[in-house]
């Protein structure tokens, strides 16, 4: 039933690219790009407890071997779709080697530490992840894969709360049930549909549907307590809205309202204050005790090679000193890469964003907007959330519009778009004017 709705939710946004091999490029028909997404989705968000903070450190368990082999079926299934397809598509690969470069770095950087092995296994998942990515990309139409990706977010997502609500009324922030998620990862997974359902509405591709998923998206964002996700929504939503040609009246209206309504809500009440004020001022001061963790990551490198290369992926707390506690997490994607890659994967993280931010401003609209909306989101979240560069939802979305936004991936499309566009402009200005003839 979620799997429907989502369908009907996102169905629009396969008008994004149409192509020369059929009516909107590859079948729609097809399910693989779907359900390789929701493998992946299933492999990448938690499987144990959010509260037990455990994290891989070597060997196997049930668990380790369950993620190994859903990835390994989704590889399976982009691969034998690969195999079917009539001819690869263009595909950009500046962030295949950005990405390589990052795991090398990193993997080196935990050699010299003596933990090889932990990271290796986490490189190789990331790049196995990646790999399936490229495959998909090499066989689907951009918009097919797009769209696949927001209905399998979408999907784990809301399954995710539904099945956590007991969570939410027990006064906690609302996790997931099955799978067990993290409230964040919650928010993330509801986050990224939400700009697919603004990115419909604003390019007047929405339904009447979009108007109550929208709501409901922004609602479980907001029950799991994840200030970030809700901020940089915000912040997305904000610069889609920027981009705009064109509003209808209701869109236009709605807008107006939920703008008037969010600044009574900062200035009239304390509904927004209490929200992200939450755990006091210190708390806020501290960024939830993340800046802690930013100090200790500038002291932490105690040889050369750790400084410029990292300690390795598996590194995901660092030793804290002057607190009751030893040991912070790593709380934000860019310490993340400091830590785990040094300042060569930092370097390569910074080279990266521009590569692609550059690239996604240079996509023809309306695609832009939606591709801009996600970079967006996904950079405003990266400073307070780990995952950018590891085995998760936000990594496969980083990674994906990284692919597509490359001007290689997307000039078997441009044209169509364009001319696309020019159609829409003509028959919005024109007005016919019947001639004398017909009407005699």
């Amino acid at each position: 039933m979620v799997t429907k709705l989502t369908d009907r939710v996102v169905e629009p946004v396969a008008d994004v690219h149409r192509t020369a091999d059929g009516e909107n490029g590859e079948p729609q028909v097809s399910k693989i790009p779907l359900l390789v997404g929701l493998l992946l989705v299933i492999s990448t968000v938690s499987w144990r407890p959010y509260t037990d903070y455990v994290f891989y450190s070597g060997g196997t368990d049930p668990i380790v071997v369950g993620k190994a082999m859903l990835s390994a079926l989704g590889l399976a299934l982009a691969w034998t779709a690969r195999q079917r397809s009539p001819a690869p598509r263009p595909m950009g690969t500046g962030a295949v080697w950005l990405l390589l470069a990052y795991v090398v770095v990193s993997t080196f950087g935990a050699w010299t530490t003596g933990d090889l092995m932990a990271s290796a296994v986490l490189g190789f998942r990331v790049l196995m992840h990646a790999a399936t990515v490229m495959l998909l990309v090499k066989s689907f139409a951009p918009a097919h894969l797009v769209r696949a990706w927001l209905v399998a977010m979408m999907t784990i997502g809301l399954f995710g709360a539904a099945t956590g609500l007991p969570s939410l009324l027990q006064g906690r922030r609302l996790g997931g049930g099955l799978p067990p998620l993290n409230p964040n990862e919650v928010a993330l997974l509801c986050a990224v549909p939400a700009i697919g359902v603004a990115w419909l509405m604003l390019t007047d591709r929405g339904r009447g549907v979009h108007g109550a998923v929208m709501v409901g998206l922004l609602a479980v964002i907001w029950a799991s307590g994840s200030r970030t996700a809700l901020f940089a929504l915000l912040v997305a939503l904000f610069v889609m809205v920027l981009q705009s040609r064109r509003l209808r009246p209701g869109i236009a209206c709605t807008l107006v309202f939920v703008f008037f309504g969010f600044v009574y809500a900062a200035t009239a009440t304390s509904v927004l204050t209490g929200y992200f004020a939450r755990g006091g001022e210190e708390n806020v001061t501290t960024l939830s005790s993340r800046t802690i963790a930013w100090s200790a990551a500038f002291s932490f490198p105690d040889t050369p090679w750790v400084r410029w290369m990292g300690a390795g992926l598996a590194r995901k707390q660092i030793p804290v000193e002057g607190q009751y506690w030893d040991q912070q997490l790593l709380d934000s994607s860019w310490i993340s890469a400091l830590v785990q890659a040094g300042l060569l994967g930092a370097l390569i993280l910074l080279v990266w964003i521009l590569f692609t931010g550059w690239a996604t401003f240079r996509v023809p609209a309306p695609s832009r907007m939606l591709y801009v909306g996600l970079m967006v989101f996904l950079l405003v979240r990266s400073v307070l959330e780990s995952g950018l560069l590891d085995s998760t939802p936000a990594f496969i979305t980083f990674f994906l519009v990284s692919l597509l936004v490359d001007r290689r991936s997307g000039r078997e499309d441009a044209t169509a778009i364009r001319d696309r566009e020019r159609r829409s402009t003509r028959r919005w200005e024109s007005n016919p004017v019947p001639s004398s003839a017909s009407g005699s």
